[in-house]
């Protein structure tokens, strides 16, 4: 995958390391205690593989989304911090499923989960992530915005499980076009990119803004997967994953496949520039960013 240099937001609003060192902590909390978990069972292999996977690294891009975005729209820290948890979590159960399912063995440079305990311990590690990415939302401190939350997060998981159904049945299929990979891509990834904005726009009372953030989480979530994919185009082409180069080549463009993705990933990435702009208080800094230091792999 490709590296995202460590964010600096424009605004006044900083992400420091010590609040992504709570993070991490609540994060490790959340999987580690849980009301049905007794003290026989808080070191089972479950707990112990989403740890395992949970201290491998990782950008945390939707942590710092939601931290910052909160902290711009004025929500307490502790409710930053709950949303933040929250979507880590979502994104992290995705990958060890997503690793499982994909067959691969690697995340972040180490063994991936079910490579190192078992496949069934990736499917419990991942439910654990799941349940404990709800639990985060209970402590919001604005208890009328939790019914609203959950509801949010539920579509969201809904549509990346349905955008990553779409992608395995598409590699068993000898063409898609690039609206479908477009669709495939922004339901697998954008709908968990634009949850950490949704979720402190709607606990901040800016819900009516939800539309754009998702429109420029979308956005990017294209172009960085066009970018991702010009970097991976052999390794894909080996192991049947979708990739853009590919579906242009197929499409009667092997000339100018290349050309086509980065013209596509430009356009995506001017999208998602704009939309995160409009959003208030400067809540789309970090996603504007984003856009910033992606833009010089189109160039």
């Amino acid at each position: 995958m490709l590296a995202i240099a460590p964010l600096v937001p424009t605004s006044g609003v900083h992400v420091t390391s010590a609040l992504l060192t709570q993070l991490k902590e609540l994060m490790t909390t959340a999987v580690s205690t849980g009301a049905g978990k007794t003290a026989s069972l808080l070191h089972s292999d479950d707990t112990l593989a989403a740890l395992y996977h949970l201290q491998s690294g990782g950008e945390l891009i939707r942590g710092r989304l939601a931290l910052h975005a909160s902290l711009a729209l004025g929500l307490k820290t502790s409710d930053a911090l709950s949303l933040a948890a929250s979507a880590e979590l979502l994104h992290n159960a995705s990958l060890v499923q997503d690793d499982l399912q994909d067959g691969d063995k690697l995340r972040r440079g180490a063994s991936a989960v079910w490579a190192k305990f078992s496949p069934n311990v990736a499917i419990c590690a991942g439910d654990l992530m799941l349940s404990a990415a709800y639990a985060a939302l209970a402590s919001i401190s604005n208890a009328h915005v939790i019914p609203n939350l959950l509801s949010l997060v539920h579509n969201r998981l809904a549509t990346v499980t349905s955008g990553q159904c779409a992608d395995l049945a598409a590699r068993r299929r000898s063409h898609i076009d690039c609206e479908e990979y477009k669709a495939i891509v922004i339901a697998k990834s954008g709908a968990l990119l634009s949850l950490p904005l949704e979720m402190a726009l709607t606990v901040s009372g800016e819900g009516h803004w939800t539309h754009e953030a998702r429109a420029g989480a979308e956005s990017f979530s294209v172009a960085y997967q066009v970018a991702d994919d010009l970097h991976d185009v052999q390794c894909d082409a080996a192991n049947g994953s979708l990739n853009i180069v590919t579906v242009f080549s197929n499409s009667g463009h092997s000339d100018d496949a290349s050309q086509r993705a980065c013209q596509l990933g430009s356009r995506h990435l001017e999208a998602a520039s704009a939309a995160a702009q409009m959003l208030p208080k400067g809540a789309g800094a970090v996603l504007h960013q984003l856009c910033h230091e992606l833009r010089e792999i189109f160039t």
